[in-house]
């Protein structure tokens, strides 16, 4: 298994894990980003993400 598979499981069970109220809260931040991203090219969308992602692990 590759690590991004690895670290993609652990997330996605972290996310699962959550009380109910919380987990919607997240499921639909993920639903609006996915949203936005699909206006734009995929490569673009996919390093703007990356950025943002960096960003907010560096807060």
């Amino acid at each position: 298994m590759k690590e991004e598979e690895a670290s993609l499981m652990i997330i996605r069970h972290a996310i699962e894990e959550l009380p109910g109220e919380q987990k919607q809260r997240v499921t639909a931040c993920i639903d609006a980003i996915k949203a936005v991203m699909r206006q734009y090219e995929t490569e673009e969308a996919g390093m703007a993400l990356m950025l943002v992602a960096a960003e907010v692990a560096a807060e």
